[in-house]
């Protein structure tokens, strides 16, 4: 096991994890943070997207313990005091979605 520190929606958080365990199972599976979604098991659909220090990663093809010491936002995170994200609001007043599956990936 290995133990990491990251910040993820601006809260620095720690967790023990084994060396094989994906970025996107520990948001999901530690931190329950379900907006992620490991979606095709391919790398191609993107919606396991996060931002990694600023970066959009696919969080399927990183590795937890390669997120040390970063900064993480998923789409949990990109709503601000109550406000949407830009692209968030975009998607409800255009009526985007459809079954919101990779939504997190596009946004």
């Amino acid at each position: 096991m290995a133990k990491i520190n990251l910040t993820v929606n601006g809260k620095k958080t720690t967790g023990d994890v084994e060396a094989r365990v994906l970025l996107a199972n520990f948001l999901r599976d530690e931190l329950k943070l379900t907006g992620t979604h490991v979606g095709c098991d391919t790398s191609q659909c993107g919606a396991c997207t996060v931002h990694v220090d600023g970066r959009a990663i696919k969080s399927c093809t990183m590795l937890a313990v390669q997120a040390d010491g970063a900064d993480v936002v998923t789409i949990e995170g990109l709503a601000k005091n109550g406000k949407l994200h830009p692209a968030q609001a975009a998607f409800t007043e255009c009526h985007a979605l459809q079954c919101g599956f990779c939504t997190p990936g596009i946004s």
